[in-house]
């Protein structure tokens, strides 16, 4: 191989290795951005249920976190009252 071609190869990986670790640095802020908003819900709903102690008896703090999760992932919906 000549010199030339082994410097054209050198510069693409150069080239495609830079550009590889500049797309997965783009794309990890907004994945830690969601990770920073996501703790603060975390925090701020653990607080609430802290706060809430004499209507949340009996529950340990596995518990409290565990329904902590579940709101911040959107998966405790308002729940919708039926008249009888």
């Amino acid at each position: 191989m000549s010199s030339n071609k082994i410097s054209n190869v050198i510069k693409y990986c150069a080239i495609t290795s830079t550009a590889a670790i500049v797309l997965i640095a783009f794309s990890l802020i907004p994945v830690s951005r969601k990770a920073f908003y996501w703790n603060i819900c975390l925090n701020k709903t653990v607080r609430w249920f802290n706060e809430k102690e004499n209507d949340l008896k009996g529950w340990d703090k596995a518990s409290k976190e565990s329904i902590a999760v579940a709101v911040c992932n959107g998966a405790v919906y308002e729940p919708k009252l039926e008249r009888k």
